[in-house]
């Protein structure tokens, strides 16, 4: 029997293309999951970068110490004793790329840090900016280093970097740095605390 006389011409056509479309969305769909490989991979490029100039510039300052000579120039490294210990309380605002937009604000009390976002801020704390690259790469290596001195007696114990993550639902709250260490160390953690604040910004 003829099936093809109980259905409308149109009615054939679409039933024919509709494979066509499903493999159109098909296509779509993963062309959307590299699009979002991508856009992680320049991510972590960024990421690198990021590090990448943290270093150079950390070299820059070697170089011209060696070239003034170690008598008219500060160590890299600064001692404690070196940072405001007058116990009075100084903020620091954390400013967007552009200068536009609040992402958080850095209270500094003696040795102590509070990282505090902004009212309308809602940051995702396990965002690869955040997560792998400030807490991971900064913050972590921080205090790695610091255990690594404290093993040597190079410093105590209870002087050595650490560090506390409040959050809610995945959401930042709040982050606690104690013993932060010489000032160059700060410089660092608000250079790239806006970096990783302003790549994974979203409005309350």
């Amino acid at each position: 029997m003829d099936t093809s006389r109980k259905y409308p011409r149109h009615m054939m056509v679409n039933k024919v293309a509709s494979p066509n479309v499903r493999e159109l969305l098909d296509l779509r769909t993963k062309l959307e999951e590299e699009i979002e490989k991508l856009r992680e991979s320049i991510d972590r490029l960024e990421e690198f970068m990021q590090v990448l100039d943290a270093t150079i510039g950390k070299a820059s300052f070697t170089t011209a110490d060696s070239a003034l000579g170690a008598s008219e120039q500060a160590p890299e490294i600064l001692p404690t004793e070196a940072i405001d210990t007058s116990g009075e309380p100084r903020s620091i605002l954390v400013m967007n790329k552009a200068g536009d937009l609040e992402l958080a604000t850095i209270e500094v009390i003696d040795q102590t840090l509070r990282i505090i976002p902004a009212d309308h801020a809602v940051y995702n704390i396990t965002r690869g900016a955040f997560a792998k690259f400030f807490l991971k790469d900064i913050l972590g290596s921080f205090q790695e280093e610091d255990r690594v001195k404290a093993e040597n007696k190079e410093i105590d114990w209870e002087d050595t970097f650490d560090f506390e993550l409040k959050s809610d639902d995945n959401n930042l709250d709040e982050i606690v740095i104690t013993n932060f260490g010489p000032e160059a160390r700060l410089e660092e953690i608000q250079r790239t605390l806006r970096w990783a604040l302003d790549k994974i910004y979203r409005p309350r």
